[in-house]
């Protein structure tokens, strides 16, 4: 009975981090299409997906898969791994093709 406990436990916690990883993901694709004046049906549309499954990737309810990070940080012209982490790459990038900070990026 204890180790069910555990794991029941252990599967909350999980989930309210997941929650959090997706509300986090969530904002920053949700500000990057605002800042790119781009409404969830275009973006939906350019994506091949349904507005349906877009208005659930903005608002933390599911991720988008990774080719669809992919997709949107090509067309948006921001860092894929910002999209996903939050975080830059500035140590990696090479100094041959410099990077525009993503907050740069729609101004």
């Amino acid at each position: 009975m204890m180790g069910q406990h555990s794991n029941t436990t252990g599967h909350l916690k999980r989930s309210a981090e997941d929650h959090v990883l997706r509300r986090a993901i969530a904002a920053r694709l949700d500000r990057a299409l605002q800042q790119a004046g781009t409404s969830s049906a275009k973006a939906a549309k350019w994506l091949s997906v349904t507005r349906e499954e877009m208005d659930f990737w903005r608002r933390g309810i599911t991720v988008p898969p990774l080719h669809a990070f992919t997709r949107i940080a090509a067309t948006l012209e921001v860092d894929v791994h910002w999209l996903c982490t939050g975080q830059t790459q500035w140590a990696v990038a090479s100094a041959a093709s410099p990077r525009v900070h993503p907050e740069a990026a729609f101004k």
